[in-house]
Order: C-alpha cells, then sequence, then structure tokens
C-alpha cells in the first residue's frame, strides 16, 4: 500500500488501525495494520501485494476471491469486498483473518477471464464467456508470435498469461486449412 494511501487512511480513521492477517496458498501468512476504514477489496489487494503478487484483473472488481477464515479452516467467500473491514466486523462470527483465493485469470487482449480447467485449447478459450470471440473469424497467438495456435491444441493456462486474437481468419479460413 502506498505511504499516501497509508496516511490518508489513517487521517480518514483516526488513527484507529485493526491488525489483520491473510493468507494465500503457497505464500504463507501476512499480518499488517489497517485503517478501520479501508475496504475489504483495498485489504486484499495490500495482502496480495505484501506476498509479492497482485490481484487479477487489476480492477475494482478482480476475479481473485476473500475468505472468511474460521480458526485454520477456510470459510466462505466474502461478496460485498467494497464494506469496510469495520462494517464486516460487525457482523456475527467474523474476524480479522482472512484467506486470498487466487484464481487462474489470464486476458485475451483487453479481456479477461478464468480458466475453469488448466489445459483449454484456443476454440475453448475463445468461447469462454468473457473473451466471446467467434473462433471462425479469431486466431490466438502468444504475445510477440506470429504463428497461430492450434485450434484444438490444449494448452496449459496459467495465472496471468496473456494471449493475442487477430482477426484474421485463419481458424475458418482458407489460409489455416492450406487451400
Amino acid at each position: 500500500m502506498s505511504t499516501e494511501l497509508m496516511e490518508g487512511m489513517e487521517a480518514h480513521a483516526g488513527g484507529h488501525q485493526v491488525h489483520v492477517a491473510t493468507q494465500i496458498e503457497g505464500h504463507g501468512v501476512e499480518t499488517f495494520e489497517v485503517s478501520r476504514h479501508v475496504t475489504l477489496l483495498e485489504l486484499m489487494a495490500e495482502g496480495a501485494r505484501l506476498a509479492g503478487l497482485s490481484l487479477l484483473p487489476p480492477t475494482e472488481h478482480p476475479f481473485d476471491r476473500l475468505h472468511a477464515m474460521h480458526g485454520e479452516e477456510v470459510g466462505h467467500v466474502i461478496e460485498n469486498i467494497h464494506q469496510t473491514i469495520e462494517e464486516y466486523l460487525r457482523q456475527p462470527d467474523t474476524s480479522p483473518h482472512f484467506a486470498i483465493e487466487l484464481l487462474r485469470t489470464f486476458r485475451v487482449n483487453t479481456r479477461w477471464d478464468v480458466a475453469p480447467k488448466p489445459e483449454l485449447s484456443p476454440k475453448e478459450i475463445l468461447a469462454l464467456p468473457r473473451i466471446h470471440l467467434e473462433y471462425t473469424e479469431y486466431t490466438l497467438y502468444f504475445p510477440e508470435k506470429t504463428e497461430p495456435i492450434p485450434l484444438d491444441t490444449p494448452i496449459p493456462i496459467k495465472r496471468g498469461e496473456e494471449f493475442e486474437a487477430q482477426r484474421d481468419g485463419r481458424y475458418g479460413g482458407e489460409r489455416y486449412h492450406g487451400t
């Protein structure tokens, strides 16, 4: 969290801090203090940043999820990440301990989606609801590459992966089939 954000939060909060803990699978637990007026989204972003990661997509509505923690057990997804930590902690059976679930989020051009399985073919990628590009009109490429990714070949999808879709019709046109 930037120094300006922390100072602004402290001034807004009148200096009242909440000690929180976030954990990300494979990255351990981060403990830190935040203003009681920080939103759960800001808390989630700070927990990810302290672990050397960032939320994806980097918007006000990331696909990554914040879970309540109950002791050592990961609990339910907290849907309203725009509420403040103070509002959240007023609810029954809550604590300032959270788990951040990082999803296999990736991007095609400017469109983000979550891979429903570890490997997807370009045809499956283009058909995903948030990508929604017709495979007969668009060809999928790795960034900075000129060779299309074969249409039906599954490729591993990593978190943060980027692809380019070009409207060249290679998959549905004659150029791709060599006729």
